[in-house]
């Protein structure tokens, strides 16, 4: 779940003309001029940045269908940068940065919706229209992440859905409406024989080791003898080399990609992960029926889309209570 403000200001930087806006009970911002309308800790609030940011937020109410006046939108807009600038303070001390590769999928998201195939085509039309308007667009998209990753550390761990609430919820007449669909997954119980390749076992070495186990193997040798006997796998080796039941996405693709290739009863060639050199073991396939945990997960899903906006209003609450805003007159 994102702050609504994220999605909100996303479009900013997509407003490529700013527009007089009257005011109520806030500064005014009717003059061309550029100035500071507020300070938020070491933070601060332009003019040009609170136009664009109240025309993006009354094109957001009239889409909804929401007749705002002007005051209403310049107060919202300035509660909504108020809130902005103190999160965004906290991210910078933290000194988080988004990963790369998410940045440039969210901007070709956007590129896409505005018609554009790829980021270059998007980034001269946008340069085009008002110089820098794409490195603008980027840097709200890294804010963006950044606060999205905030809100996941500082508010949803404030959101505590007990077992006891979400079992009340499923057995009321509400709960009892969300439908008893059958969810079957795959599960495969695992052994596997691991040769590691570190500083005292070279590559070579390793593949050497794991292709002289799998021809005993082949031979007749006993997985489980041999795992418990020559396996790198400390932990698996006093099991037998056994891993229990495995789902999808618990291992390395390479593991899971071998594995579900592997007949069950039967082991695989030797491979290669980021670990080292295995040979696993399919014991046995089944599917697991996980009809009662989804709908449980659907229910923990409406509590939380119903706790997550008080939680966030009194993080915020606390947030302005021990910072030093003001608005100049």
């Amino acid at each position: 779940m994102k702050h609504p403000l994220i999605q909100s200001l996303l479009a900013i930087s997509l407003s490529l003309g700013m527009a007089t806006v009257a005011t109520a009970n806030t500064p005014s911002v009717t003059s061309s001029a550029d100035g500071i309308l507020a300070q938020v800790n070491d933070e601060i609030i332009l003019k040009s940045e609170f136009i664009t940011a109240s025309q993006a937020m009354a094109r957001e109410y009239r889409d909804r269908g929401i007749a705002l006046s002007n005051a209403e939108v310049q107060n919202l807009t300035m509660d909504a940068l108020i809130t902005r600038k103190l999160q965004l303070g906290l991210v910078k001390r933290a000194g988080f940065s988004p990963n790369e590769n998410a940045v440039n999928r969210e901007l070709l998201a956007i590129a896409n919706q505005e018609g554009f195939d790829n980021l270059a085509d998007f980034q001269r039309s946008l340069d085009g229209k008002r110089l820098s308007s794409y490195a603008e667009l980027r840097r709200q998209v890294i804010e963006d992440a950044s606060l999205v990753a905030l809100w996941q550390a500082q508010v949803r761990p404030r959101i505590n859905i007990s077992e006891q609430e979400v079992n009340a919820f499923l057995n009321s007449p509400e709960g009892q409406q969300i439908p008893a669909e059958q969810v079957l997954i795959p599960e495969w119980q695992t052994s596997h024989i691991l040769v590691k390749v570190d500083d005292a076992q070279s590559d070579a070495m390793a593949q050497q080791k794991i292709n002289a186990l799998y021809s005993e193997l082949q031979k007749g040798a006993d997985f489980g003898a041999m795992a418990a006997t020559y396996s790198d796998d400390t932990g698996s080796a006093t099991q037998n080399g056994r891993l229990g039941w495995v789902t999808d996405g618990q291992m390395v693709k390479e593991f899971e990609a071998t594995m579900k290739n592997t007949v069950a009863g039967d082991f695989s060639t030797p491979f290669r992960t980021q670990f080292g050199w295995h040979i696993l073991k399919v014991e046995n396939t089944r599917q697991r029926d996980m009809s009662n945990e989804a709908r449980k997960d659907k229910a923990r899903e409406i509590l939380f889309s119903r706790q997550a906006p008080q939680a966030e209003e009194d993080w915020v609450d606390e947030l302005k209570a021990g910072a030093y805003i003001k608005i100049f007159e």
